[in-house]
């Protein structure tokens, strides 16, 4: 396979799990915003991942819908611990 093939191979592949990803994201994060970036992250991780270019569709499947989990799950923490940090501050003032 040349490197144009093999990248549209790649595309192709993403292709079939981009919508899957979002709405996961979407679900999890319930922010389009933040779900548009989180499935952007996931179908990165994806196209850099070996064994989802390797896999049937049912496995690509199955490793798209964790790995975006996973990704909105690390967005969420990340938000979670900004606010926190957010309003430590204001709860210690209020002390």
């Amino acid at each position: 396979m040349t490197g144009t093939s093999a990248l549209t191979y790649k595309i192709n592949l993403l292709r079939k799990v981009e919508l899957l990803c979002y709405q996961v994201t979407h679900y999890l994060l319930r922010s389009e915003e933040e779900a548009a970036a989180a499935s952007e992250e996931a179908l990165t991780a994806l196209f850099r991942n070996p064994i989802f270019l390797e896999a049937s569709e049912e496995e690509r499947s199955a490793i798209a819908r964790k790995t975006a989990i996973t990704v909105a799950m690390q967005r969420a923490a990340g938000s979670a611990q900004t606010r926190q940090k957010e309003l430590t501050p204001h709860a210690a003032g209020d002390m």
